[in-house]
């Protein structure tokens, strides 16, 4: 165990040393060097600006897009819309009745209200599928069409 340790220590000794020999080499940079720096560290700001710019964009656009979606979904489940075709691809409307999810405190409840049950009897009255309620859940997607890039000759 000692002699791991002193080889730790002899590694970092030599990783120091090779460290301060990189920077007494070259202390200070050129003046070249330096506005080359300068001006790659200027463009990266102002590529991480716009980065930052159009992520709030793209967040108020999903913001946007949210509330026409569920306008759209209104209205084509209202008129009974199942396919709409457009000059830019069509929009599929699907309903489907699910099972309400488990959540922890579901499970919680159920546990501490039925101890008297054993393991088994426990696993089928928190996964009974029937003691939940129906909701249904509305999905619009956009099927684009492929186009083929490929030449058949």
């Amino acid at each position: 165990m000692l002699n791991l340790f002193k080889d730790y220590l002899l590694i970092n000794i030599k990783m120091d040393k090779d460290i301060d020999d990189i920077i007494n080499e070259n202390p200070e940079p050129t003046k070249d060097e330096l506005d080359t720096f300068k001006n790659l560290v200027s463009e990266w700001f102002k590529y991480d600006d716009i980065i930052r710019k159009l992520s709030v964009a793209l967040k108020e656009r999903k913001t946007l897009q949210k509330a026409l979606n569920s306008k759209i979904e209104d209205f084509m489940f209202k008129y009974k819309y199942n396919e709409l075709n457009t000059q830019n691809g069509r929009n599929k409307a699907t309903m489907r009745e699910t099972h309400k999810p488990l959540n922890m405190k579901e499970i919680k409840d159920i546990l501490e209200n039925n101890k008297e049950l054993n393991g088994e009897e426990l696993l089928i009255k928190i996964f009974n599928k029937n003691d939940r309620p129906l909701i249904s859940k509305k999905i619009i997607k956009r099927i684009i069409p492929k186009v083929s890039l490929s030449l058949d000759i």
